[in-house]
């Protein structure tokens, strides 16, 4: 997945955020599993986060009381086409762990690091 390929995705974008919220020590199977999936062009991030709601359930006595629960936040950007294969194998690497995901289309795709060099070569001629 290029940059240019999305800068600007049209109404019903073919990309999609999936955000998968799962508990602390989960997130490096799904790092793994990423990261051995190099061709698949999946941009994404890991975030710690403080997490309450109906995907997170407090479990620990310091969680019940703060009222939330130490989580991380993964969010994946790849085609809307693709999620579905990957939920069925993030089901599977996941079962059991407390946690879960949403979806959410992408309007815009970008980089700063393609802007700078575009700006840059305009400068230099």
């Amino acid at each position: 997945m290029h940059t240019d390929d999305f800068s600007r995705a049209p109404a019903g974008s073919p990309l999609a955020c999936l955000t998968l919220l799962v508990a602390r020590g989960a997130e490096d199977r799904v790092i793994d599993w990423l990261l051995a999936r190099a061709d698949a062009n999946i941009e994404f991030s890991v975030h710690p986060v403080a997490a309450r709601g109906p995907l997170v359930r407090l479990a620990q006595n310091e969680e019940r009381v703060f009222g939330y629960a130490q989580r991380v936040e993964l969010k994946l950007i790849t085609e809307r086409k693709r999620l579905d294969d990957l939920l069925v194998e993030l089901e599977s690497l996941l079962a059991g762990t407390d946690g879960g995901y949403w979806i959410l289309p992408v309007e815009r795709f970008g980089s700063f690091a393609t802007a700078a060099a575009t700006k840059n070569e305009k400068v230099e001629r």
